[in-house]
C-alpha cells in the first residue's frame, strides 16, 4: 500500500503573486532574455524562493553535472530518433512547417520561456487554453497519441535543457493561463517552480497526464513539494528509471488519478 504524500513543514505552500500575467502571443523569441511572470513586489521576495530551493550538495553541484552527462549521453541517439519522428510528423500534419510546436511556458521562479515539442494535435477552434479546459483529446492525431504515449514528443526539449530553461528532472512547465488557474485553485501551486522545470519528474511518472481538476493539481503540488524536500541522486535515478519504463510501456499520456 502506497504511503500518503506528506508536504514537508519547511516548504508548505505560500500564496504566489501572479499579478502581471503575460500574453502568450507576446512571448519573446528564444534569443531574448525571458521576462518574469510576477509583480515587482514578488520579484523583491527572492528570499522566499531561496527558502524553497533545495540546499543539498547534490542539488547544487550534482544535478548540473547530471544534466550535462545526460545531454552528452542522449543527444546523438535523440538526434537520430528526432529525424525519424520529424518525417513522420511532416507526413501526419502535411507540412514540414508543422513538425514542431513552440509555446510559452512558465519556468523557474515564474520566468517565461519558449518550450519546443513535436506537434501532436490539430489546431484548436478557439484558444489553446479553452481547448485544454474542455479536454483536448479529440485534437490529438493517431501519430500524436503514439508520440505522447512514448514521450517522444518531448525530445526537442533537449534544446530547452541546452539553453538552461529546463532540467532533465523537475516539475512540469505549464502554460501561463494554466499556471494562473492552478495558482487560484491551489494557492502556492507555483512554489514548485523554485527549481527548473523538467522533461520528466516525480509528478510526471506518478500522475501522468493531469486534466483540469483542482484535486489533481493539489496532488501534483504535493508530489512536487515532496520531491523538493528529498531531492537526491537516488531519487533522480529512480525517476529516470521509471521514465524509461513509462516510455517502454507507452504510459506517457495517461492520468493515474488517485491511484498513483
Amino acid at each position: 500500500m502506497q504511503r500518503p504524500l506528506q508536504i514537508p513543514p519547511a516548504i508548505r505552500p505560500r500564496q504566489v503573486a501572479l499579478a502581471e500575467l503575460m500574453d502568450p502571443a507576446a512571448a519573446p523569441a528564444c534569443s531574448e532574455p525571458a521576462p518574469v511572470l510576477a509583480s515587482e513586489r514578488h520579484l523583491r521576495a527572492s528570499d522566499a524562493w531561496d527558502r524553497l530551493t533545495p540546499k543539498s550538495r547534490w542539488y547544487r553541484f550534482g544535478r548540473p553535472m547530471l544534466d550535462i552527462a545526460l545531454l552528452v549521453a542522449t543527444l546523438p541517439a535523440a538526434l537520430a530518433i528526432s529525424c525519424v519522428v520529424a518525417v513522420g510528423s511532416a507526413i501526419s500534419f502535411g507540412s514540414l512547417r508543422r513538425v514542431f510546436f513552440v509555446q510559452p511556458r512558465v519556468g523557474q521562479r515564474g520566468r517565461i520561456f519558449r518550450l519546443v515539442k513535436f506537434r501532436t494535435m490539430r489546431e484548436p477552434k478557439g484558444s489553446v487554453y479553452d481547448a485544454w479546459s474542455g479536454g483536448d483529446h479529440a485534437r490529438v492525431t493517431q501519430w500524436g497519441k503514439f508520440l505522447r504515449s512514448t514521450h517522444l514528443d518531448e525530445l526537442p526539449q533537449l534544446y530547452n535543457v541546452l539553453r538552461g530553461d529546463m532540467s532533465f528532472i523537475g516539475p512540469r512547465p505549464e502554460m501561463a493561463e494554466v499556471e494562473a488557474w492552478a495558482n487560484t485553485e491551489v494557492p502556492g501551486f507555483s512554489d514548485r517552480l523554485a527549481i527548473k522545470p523538467g522533461i520528466t519528474g516525480l509528478a510526471q511518472v506518478t500522475q501522468g497526464y493531469t486534466p483540469r481538476d483542482a484535486d489533481a493539481y493539489r496532488r501534483k503540488l504535493a508530489i512536487n513539494l515532496e520531491y523538493l524536500a528529498r531531492v537526491s541522486l537516488q531519487s533522480d535515478l529512480e525517476i529516470l528509471g521509471r521514465t524509461l519504463v513509462w516510455m517502454a510501456l507507452g504510459r506517457g499520456w495517461k492520468w493515474r488519478g488517485k491511484r498513483g
